[in-house]
């Protein structure tokens, strides 16, 4: 009876130890509400997530998680955001011609029109 006892005490210790824990690591936890803006959280196992900046790259080697560096990550972004920029002149380029061919459709049908117009005065007259 006596070691019924002890087990009994010793179940109960080691659990209030393991559910306090628990605990600990639930106030630790991320909500979206809580996420910076910029900032994005990334989940890497299925109870450890991290909060990185928005598009960093984050690799699981192993035991270790490896998040892309200050440099990396700012080299990267720049380059997409200037790739992105020319993407968007080409795109105002095309856009300009389509409007300048409109702009000349325009002042044809203008033209097409007017001599018209004269003609039928001209005719009342």
């Amino acid at each position: 009876m006596k070691i019924l006892n002890i087990l009994i005490c010793v179940f109960f210790f080691i659990s209030s130890i393991c559910f306090g824990f628990e605990e600990d690591l639930d106030s630790q936890r991320i909500d979206s509400d809580d996420v910076p803006q910029g900032m994005e959280v990334v989940q890497i196992t299925s109870g450890s997530r991290i909060l990185v900046p928005k598009g960093a790259k984050v690799k699981k080697v192993g035991a270790q998680i490896i998040i892309e560096g200050d440099q990396e990550y700012f080299s990267r972004r720049f380059q997409e955001v200037t790739q992105e920029i020319e993407n968007l002149k080409g795109s105002v380029s095309v856009l300009q011609n389509q409007i300048e061919k409109l702009n000349q459709a325009t002042e044809d049908q203008k033209e097409s029109v007017n001599p018209v117009i004269k003609t039928k005065d001209q005719n009342k007259e």
